[in-house]
C-alpha cells in the first residue's frame, strides 16, 4: 500500500489554478492586442515605404488615390480646417484636437482627432466602433458626418456648413478600402 503526502492534493490543485491563472492571464494580453481586432486590423508603426511614384493608382475616373497614405492625403485635410471663419468648410481641428487651446468635443466625448492613432481609439460612446475597417455604415465616424448617430449630433458641432458628400464619401472609401494609414497620420 502506498501512502501519499498530506500535501499531494493540495500540490495538485495549486498546480491546476497556476495553470489556469496562466491561461486567463495569456487570454486577457491577447485579447487587448489591437492588431487581433478585427474591427481595426494591424496599425503600423513604421513609415509607409511607398513613394508618390510608387503608390498605388485606386480608382482612374474619381481621381481618388486608395493608397496607404489615402488618410493623410485625402482625409486629414479636412480634419484640420478650422472651425467658424473657414470658407472651405468646418473641420474637427477646434473641438477635437488636444493640441489646441479649446477641445470642447474631446473634454465632453473623449474622442481626440489628432493623429490616425487617437481617432482610432474613438471616443466614450463610440469606442473602437468608431471606424470599422471594410464596413463604412457600421462605422461611428460616417454615423456622425452623415447625422444619423443615436449618441451625438451630427458633426461638425453646429454644422453649416457640414461636410458635403463627396468629402463623406471620401471617408466612406477610404474605411471601405480597410482604413488604412498609421498612427502618426
Amino acid at each position: 500500500m502506498t501512502h501519499r503526502p498530506k500535501w499531494s492534493k493540495t500540490s495538485s490543485s495549486t498546480s491546476a489554478w497556476r495553470s489556469c491563472a496562466r491561461l486567463l492571464f495569456a487570454g486577457a494580453l491577447l485579447g487587448g492586442c489591437s492588431a487581433l481586432d478585427p474591427n481595426i486590423g494591424p496599425t503600423r508603426t513604421q513609415p509607409d515605404p511607398l513613394t508618390d511614384a510608387d503608390a498605388p493608382d485606386g480608382d482612374p475616373e474619381s481621381g481618388v488615390d486608395l493608397g496607404d497614405r489615402f488618410f493623410a492625403r485625402n482625409i486629414r485635410p479636412l480634419m484640420n480646417r478650422p472651425g467658424k471663419g473657414d470658407p472651405t468648410g468646418r473641420g474637427c481641428k477646434s473641438c477635437h484636437y488636444h493640441t489646441e487651446t479649446n477641445h470642447t468635443g474631446l473634454d465632453l466625448g473623449g474622442l481626440d482627432l489628432t493623429t490616425l492613432g487617437f481617432l482610432r481609439r474613438g471616443g466614450g460612446s463610440s469606442g473602437r466602433r468608431i471606424v470599422v475597417a471594410g464596413k463604412p455604415s457600421e462605422s461611428v465616424l460616417v454615423q456622425v458626418l452623415k447625422g444619423t448617430y443615436f449618441y451625438a449630433a451630427r458633426m461638425p458641432k453646429n454644422g453649416m456648413p457640414f461636410w458635403t458628400d463627396d468629402e463623406v464619401g471620401l471617408v466612406e472609401s477610404w474605411i471601405a478600402e480597410g482604413a488604412k494609414g498609421a498612427d502618426d497620420e
